[in-house]
């Protein structure tokens, strides 16, 4: 059970860069795609838009379905991010042996943004910007949960350690 949260942030795709250009990409295959229906009565080429507008489309649809949840007590660190981490998850101060925010590179340490994962990195959860939660569990796994707030979350990974009884 939760106890009072300490800070909390809900961050989506809706609005940033990559929705944009996903949307523009979408847009320009769509025409395409009714342009060659139009122009092109012999269909050559409109299989492959219109597969191409439908792969776009599930794109578009998974961007706009991700969010990260992430939330944080004075004993825990609650987090998901559906549609790949539908099942809320909780660390407790029994399941973390190192906790900091840092700015980390996304495209060259997890090649990019939304749910990744890496054998050198570690498991990564991100919508955009380079400033996260950095996790290291007893079982050895790393967890990057980025965030919009670095400040907020870090003063509440600060009242985390000081309840956790973590130095720095």
């Amino acid at each position: 059970m939760k106890g009072k949260i300490i800070f909390k942030e809900e961050q989506t795709f809706v609005g940033t860069w990559m929705w944009y250009l996903v949307i523009g990409i979408a847009l320009l295959l769509f025409i395409g795609t009714i342009l060659g229906i139009i122009f092109r009565p012999d269909n050559e080429g409109v299989i492959g838009l219109i597969l191409a507008t439908a792969a776009t489309g599930g794109v578009l649809i998974l961007l706009y379905t991700s969010k990260l949840y992430v939330s944080i007590d004075k004993n825990s660190i609650y987090f998901r991010y559906p549609p790949f981490v539908n099942k809320e998850k909780k660390l407790t101060k029994d399941d973390v042996i190192d906790i900091y925010i840092r700015k980390y590179k996304p495209i060259w340490e997890y090649g990019g943004w939304g749910y990744r994962f890496r054998f050198r990195s570690g498991r990564a959860m991100s919508v955009a910007g380079n400033v996260g939660l950095q996790l290291t569990t007893k079982d050895n796994k790393r967890i990057l949960i980025g965030t919009q707030k670095p400040e907020l979350m870090k003063q509440a990974v600060r009242r985390l350690k000081e309840n956790w009884e973590i130095d720095g």
